[in-house]
């Protein structure tokens, strides 16, 4: 009997060590993966962002270039309404 209650001391105390180092070696993974994760929103945050600013400022070349274009179009129907009017 003492021989199976030493058995059992000995697989418990095995056990307790493989679930302790199973614990640990799970959770420095997930904090390792929520490590990465942080620094892949990072980049990504920063693409994003370069991404939208590039095509801010392509949209606000092109508004400008259309009020310019319907500034000259305005002055040349001025014109033309004149010289109907004449």
């Amino acid at each position: 009997m003492s021989e199976e209650k030493g058995f059992f001391d000995k697989n418990m105390e095995m056990w307790e060590r493989w679930t302790s180092t199973y614990v640990d070696t799970m959770a420095k993974a997930m904090e390792r993966t929520m490590d990465q994760s942080a620094a892949f929103r990072k980049q990504v945050d920063k693409a994003v962002a370069m991404t939208v600013d590039t095509q801010l400022e392509a949209a606000l070349a092109a508004i400008k270039a259309l009020e310019k274009q319907i500034e000259a179009l305005s002055g040349k129907m001025d014109e033309l309404l004149k010289q109907k009017g004449d």
